[in-house]
């Protein structure tokens, strides 16, 4: 059983020394020789090639699993006194190791299995390539395609017309930068990406694709792990509400492009901090983002003016439907045409928010109003104003009591 990792080596019986970075290593557990069943670990790293060999049977003090799940285990040896700190790619091969690693501690494990070639020292796979930056069309993976192991891919200013569908089974991808193209859709796929949480796709043209193509947003991986989005220069003239979705994001920009008003659900985006919607048209932002609490916020070059216009709507006694929507989308319940009718999702994706940040379908009162937005933000950048205007919903009466006054 063979287990590639990076390894920490602590002599505890040495104290006060700094810690070493832990090394490229390739962990087995053999046996010495067909004569000899005893059970060893071997240790092999970079700087030691030889390896070292850990005698296993009544040696192993302590295995500490707490963040197995991570891809992290310590071994705690008895002679000599190391602990060995292990950090895995793969949570489920790590488990695995351990699991033989038990069975041999407890001598429950077959020694007939193991191969004694397990302690001859072997050549350490090469370093596994995580960033890949393609800057000419020469350089282009068209037939090798990209490494298994890419966490970062850069695809920038190569005029691409297409989103490479490739890049789909990078399941360890991190960081994506398709800028400077000329993309104008992304597959709904794009959102299955188990850990991307940086997505770059400026400069591109996703204001000239189809409506339709923005199902990427409403993925449950991107949901949870996508942290910052830069759609500037894309001409966009509308950003579709899903965006609301985008539970952990922390940075949006979409600066330049011809946006005339901004949805309402950007209001819900529980960890927003840097907002740019600089270079575009907008007359008024939504009233819901009062609730952000933002570290910045650009809102330059924009036609923010006052519009004392005001309209309000009767409504009557809400529909069954809309208290239902109401409540998946104040728990954030996950839904698609899968699971309910495709009318419904339709209606759930184009709600509404009042400034208390519920979601409304039939507009109680709506007014244009302006606020300093100092009171949202601890940097402004705008165009010699910080107070702009706010298209606001109020769901209710209570909330024109309580919420009104804090504008002007």
């Amino acid at each position: 059983m063979k287990l590639n990792c990076n390894v920490e080596v602590i002599n505890r019986s040495i104290q006060n020394v700094s810690r070493r970075k832990a090394q490229k290593s390739c962990l087995a557990i053999g046996k010495q020789s067909v004569k000899n069943p005893e059970l060893y670990l071997l240790l092999q790293t970079t700087q030691n090639k030889q390896g070292t060999k850990y005698k296993i049977d009544d040696n192993i003090q302590q295995v500490f699993t707490k963040f197995i799940d991570q891809g992290k285990t310590t071994i705690r040896l008895n002679e000599p006194p190391h602990d060995l700190i292990i950090q895995s790619q793969d949570p489920i091969q790590l488990k695995s190791f351990l699991h033989v690693l038990k069975l041999g501690v407890g001598k429950k494990l077959d020694v007939s299995v193991l191969s004694v070639s397990n302690l001859t020292p072997k050549t350490l796979p090469q370093t596994r390539k995580t960033k890949v930056v393609i800057k000419t069309k020469s350089d282009y993976p068209v037939l090798e395609g990209f490494p298994r192991t890419t966490e970062e891919l850069t695809i920038s200013g190569l005029e691409r017309k297409s989103f490479d569908r490739g890049i789909l089974r990078l399941q360890s991808l991190r960081i994506l930068n398709l800028s400077n193209n000329y993309i104008k859709s992304l597959p709904k796929e794009l959102g299955n990406l188990s850990h991307l949480n940086e997505l770059n796709v400026s400069k591109n043209l996703l204001g000239l694709g189809e409506v339709n193509k923005w199902t990427w947003l409403n993925q449950k991986n991107l949901s949870k792990n996508l942290r910052l989005l830069d759609l500037s220069g894309n001409q966009l003239q509308n950003l579709p509400n899903q965006i609301g979705k985008l539970l952990n994001l922390f940075t949006l920009n979409i600066s330049d492009n011809k946006l005339k008003n901004l949805p309402l659900s950007i209001g819900v985006l529980p960890t927003l901090k840097y907002l740019d919607v600089s270079r575009n048209e907008i007359v008024a932002l939504p009233g819901s983002i009062r609730g952000l609490r933002l570290e910045s916020i650009n809102v330059s070059d924009n036609l923010l003016m006052l519009d004392n216009q005001t309209m309000t709507s009767i409504i009557g006694v809400s529909s069954l439907t809309e208290f239902a929507a109401q409540v998946v989308l104040k728990h954030r319940m996950s839904y698609d045409a899968s699971t309910i009718p495709f009318t419904l999702v339709n209606y759930l994706d184009n709600a509404s928010f009042c400034v208390c940040g519920t979601a409304v379908f039939n507009i109680f009162y709506r007014k244009i109003v302006t606020m300093d937005l100092k009171r949202i933000a601890n940097i402004v950048t705008s165009s010699g104003v910080t107070v702009v205007p706010f298209d606001c919903n109020f769901c209710s009466m209570k909330c024109i009591k309580q919420y009104l006054p804090e504008f002007y």
